[in-house]
């Protein structure tokens, strides 16, 4: 390694704060509180998501079956519920691309200024992001009990299944904002 790849991997290193010493399954690893609850609920969230985007999937095919055989009747309840999947999909999603920062931004900031500068401007935009969440947390609510009453067309559940989703995904994309600003922005 070359004397300059060395000083831009130490200038790359952030401190993320206190860590603890556990054992993991591969041997004994150091990895801090706050990220190994990120980890754990993005797990989760992940399993969650794998399971809602496979009933799309069954929900979407058995649509099209019902449309073009003749022996699958075509129920309407097929479509409804694709749509109310990829609403969780999105909601349940947008925490974990919070997690990964793989939300659309401008990464040639990084480039133009320093690292500290970059840090706050991170940190900004995490800011904002835990504003944002927080708020889908408390509108969401608000939907939740106006909708309450109201019934989906096809499926006859209430409306308020929808919005949940509001409520859940600004839960977890609010830690997931608050777990980058521990991190530093990065």
């Amino acid at each position: 390694m070359s004397k300059q790849e060395a000083e831009r991997e130490r200038a790359g290193k952030v401190s993320v704060g206190p860590e603890v010493s556990f054992k993991g399954s591969k041997g004994e690893k150091s990895q801090a509180m706050p990220e190994r609850l990120a980890d754990g609920l993005s797990r989760f969230m992940i399993l969650v998501c794998v399971a809602v985007f496979s009933i799309m999937v069954f929900s979407v095919s058995y649509g099209v079956l019902g449309r073009y055989l003749p022996f699958v009747k075509n129920p309407r309840w097929t479509q409804e519920l694709a749509i109310l999947c990829m609403v969780w999909l999105c909601f349940l999603g947008a925490g974990y691309a919070i997690k990964e920062g793989l939300h659309v931004r401008m990464t040639l900031i990084e480039f133009l200024v320093p690292r500290k500068a970059a840090s706050v401007l991170h940190r900004c935009a995490y800011g904002l992001l835990l504003v944002i969440n927080v708020m889908w947390v408390v509108y969401g609510i608000q939907l939740l009990k106006l909708t309450k009453m109201a019934k989906m067309a096809a499926t006859g559940w209430p409306m308020s299944v929808t919005y949940l989703s509001v409520v859940l995904g600004g839960v977890y994309g609010a830690a997931m904002a608050l777990y980058r600003l521990w991190k530093g922005g990065f």
